[in-house]
């Protein structure tokens, strides 16, 4: 076989196996998802300055209500200096407001029984569409997932001075445990939460 010959057989052979990988549907930066219970686990890379990051994000709610998610990404200091935080959020059609408004303040309930607080960031974004975001204080998050893992459920309440809160939301913890599980794995984190 003569070497013109020899290169075009590798180039043939190189073009028929990238034409199985895009047939196969092979994608470096391809998002993977879970489900457990009422939670979902969602783990994308991306590409960035300095090669790929890995995020993983496990969230309920969703289709119209507000979604509690926590995030991570392989970057991350992660436990047990750092832990992902629990957030609320919520936004509002065009013209109407959310909820909980900016700077108003916030309770997560749990089955009655445990509560942690934290403030919301809100606001209107460029569209005109009406947004909060609401966490606990960060240093009540360690002991705030390991209420999730045993809680049945938690319901957000906006507090006011002059009247009794108002719950906005209740989320399930069905499927909290799994999915806090994969997604802190998923990026190389420690799976424990120390009490």
């Amino acid at each position: 076989m003569s070497s013109d010959t020899r290169d075009r057989f590798m180039i043939l052979r190189a073009m028929a196996f990238a034409a199985i990988l895009a047939l196969t549907g092979f994608q470096a930066g391809a998002d993977e998802y879970w489900e457990y219970g009422d939670w979902r686990v969602n783990i994308s890379d991306q590409r960035t300055d300095g090669g790929y990051r890995r995020y993983c994000r496990a969230s309920t709610g969703g289709d119209g209500m507000p979604v509690i998610w926590l995030e991570i990404s392989d970057g991350d200091a992660g436990p047990p200096h750092d832990y992902p935080a629990p957030t609320y959020a919520t936004s509002a059609p065009r013209g109407y407001r959310t909820q909980i408004g900016n700077a108003q303040g916030v309770a997560f309930v749990f089955d009655q029984q445990g509560v942690f607080f934290g403030v919301a960031d809100g606001g209107i974004d460029s569209e005109g569409i009406a947004w909060a975001n609401a966490s606990p204080r960060w240093q009540d998050v360690r002991n705030m997932l390991l209420w999730m893992r045993v809680a049945d459920h938690m319901e957000v309440r906006g507090l006011d001075a002059f009247h009794a809160s108002t719950q906005v939301y209740v989320a399930s913890m069905r499927g909290f445990t799994a999915s806090y599980g994969k997604m802190m794995d998923s990026c190389g984190h420690s799976i424990e939460i120390p009490r």
